[in-house]
């Protein structure tokens, strides 16, 4: 039996009694309160609160490569931020507390908190969080992205005029040797104008997903996010579960304390790319109404698009040449309702559990850290009241802080088009790192392997000293459509202003 095979047996164990169950505010801005009323430990779950075994992917911790636009406007304006405190245990090593966001439900029309995550910074990035703007009547979420760090500081904001459509070029064809993939091409500013730059094939680096280069939208303009060596899944730190509040029940002064981690197999085996919000999410998302709204499993995607985590995992399962087709095949199941699907919360997840005669053959889809972390061959490291209390209060200041600068920005008015890229003046701080002591480090940023100079106009940049496993970025060969180009000759060329003009 194959691994996969046998992973898809677990998974209809595991799910063979389910059935299918049919903001941040503008400012943005909370300080954690230690005099709050806290939220039971042990993983109790307080009256009005509901765990939720499925949601999107906290954007800090995986974001899609998707065409830059603008997200839908929403007719309900969020709520007020929860007041949030990082959990009790984190995984071993050097992580960030990244403070959770509230993101629209369809099923319930109206918000649900998208609880914070541990995450190991990706090297010489630092994260620029979203937020929530009012649009008139209505609400709109502006995304966050990861952005140049170095030196204890963060690189200033270039928004770039709207890129154009990606030229249709030829596919790149089979891979040159079994350890590579090939990058997507893509828009350069250069020379006042933007040129194509063609993709090219690099080499696997095994526990790292390589993230391209790719632009972001704001209503500022567009940033340019230059491409980036990103940890595995597995490696990125812990992703928690959503969940919905009500506020009358909990009362205003509650704090909320993730409990309950999502299992990596669970992401990886369940997630979904929804374009119109440039965001994943993880779950029982399949079946009609699903496709409707724009949920597009990452397998099925990932067959027109470049998609990081399927790239990777394909090499990951390289030696079970039929992983992708057998993926794709438990999706068209799932949405024909012939394969079971994971519960949707907590309580259908522990209902389940309660019926199953065999529990050790029980696959959880969300569990305490501790759990999610060992299984995957890692350790927690605990900490105390005081220390929590000190990372919120950081965490929130420096994200606070970035949030605000980005809003006063990007709500700059602009006259006409912006057909010339602007700096901005943001003034960002690094977010400390927890470490081994349990409390927040002074951040030290630097890449060992990619620097930049201007990079959405010369390209990312390979430093010599860095590992030599990195993607040739800017040298010969390239290829595009599986032809071996020059390294600076544009395949295509095209002015922001060339629309008007037609």
């Amino acid at each position: 039996m194959s691994i996969q095979s046998a992973r898809i047996a677990i998974v209809c164990t595991t799910f063979g009694c389910c059935l299918i169950y049919a903001g941040l505010t503008t400012s943005q801005e909370l300080i954690p309160a230690p005099s709050q009323p806290a939220q039971p430990t042990g993983g109790a779950v307080p009256k009005g609160v509901e765990v939720l075994a499925r949601g999107p992917v906290h954007e800090a911790f995986a974001s899609p490569l998707t065409e830059p636009k603008q997200t839908p406007l929403i007719a309900k304006k969020p709520p007020a931020p929860i007041d949030e405190l990082p959990p009790e245990e984190r995984p071993e090593g050097d992580v960030v507390w990244i403070g959770g966001y509230w993101a629209w439900d369809d099923d319930r029309a109206d918000y649900l908190w998208v609880s914070g995550c541990w995450r190991a910074k990706p090297d010489g990035k630092e994260w620029v969080p979203g937020y929530w703007r009012e649009v008139g009547a209505n609400y709109q979420w502006v995304g966050g992205f990861w952005t140049n760090a170095r030196e204890a500081r963060v690189d200033p904001i270039t928004y770039y005029p709207e890129p154009p459509a990606p030229p249709n070029v030829a596919g790149p064809g089979d891979p040159p040797g079994a350890d590579m993939f090939h990058v997507p091409g893509y828009w350069m500013w250069n020379g006042g104008r933007y040129v194509w730059r063609a993709g090219y094939w690099t080499r696997v680096r095994p526990g790292y997903v390589y993230v391209p280069s790719q632009y972001r939208w704001t209503p500022h303009g567009y940033v340019y996010v230059a491409g980036y060596w990103d940890y595995a899944v597995s490696r990125r730190g812990v992703l928690y579960a959503p969940v919905t509040v009500d506020v009358a029940v909990v009362g205003v002064g509650y704090r909320y304390t993730p409990y309950y981690a999502v299992r990596d197999t669970i992401v990886l085996d369940t997630l979904f790319v929804r374009p119109a919000f440039g965001a994943y999410y993880f779950g029982d998302y399949y079946g009609p109404r699903y496709v409707a709204i724009g949920f597009e499993p990452c397998v099925v995607y990932s067959r027109r698009h470049y998609e990081p985590i399927i790239v990777y995992q394909r090499w990951h399962y390289r030696d079970n040449p039929r992983w992708h087709d057998t993926q794709i095949t438990l999706v068209v199941e799932r949405n024909a309702g012939r394969a079971p699907v994971p519960p949707r919360t907590l309580v259908q997840q522990t209902t389940i559990i309660r019926n199953t005669t065999n529990v050790t053959n029980v696959t959880n889809v969300i569990a305490p850290t501790k759990t999610v972390v060992v299984a995957r061959g890692e350790k927690v490291v605990p900490l105390d009241s005081t220390a929590r209390d000190q990372v919120a209060r950081t965490t929130a200041m420096t994200q606070q802080s970035v949030s605000a600068e980005r809003r006063r920005t990007e709500s700059t008015p602009m006259t006409g088009v912006l057909t010339t890229p602007r700096t901005s003046t943001l003034n960002l701080t690094p977010t400390p790192t927890v470490g081994s002591s349990g409390v927040a480090k002074t951040p030290s940023i630097g890449n060992p392997m990619i620097t930049t100079k201007d990079p959405a106009k010369t390209g990312p940049t390979i430093n010599p000293k860095g590992p030599s496993t990195g993607p040739s970025i800017g040298s010969p060969p390239m290829r595009d459509g599986g032809r071996v180009i020059p390294k600076d000759r544009p395949i295509d060329t095209k002015r922001p202003d060339d629309k008007k003009k037609k």
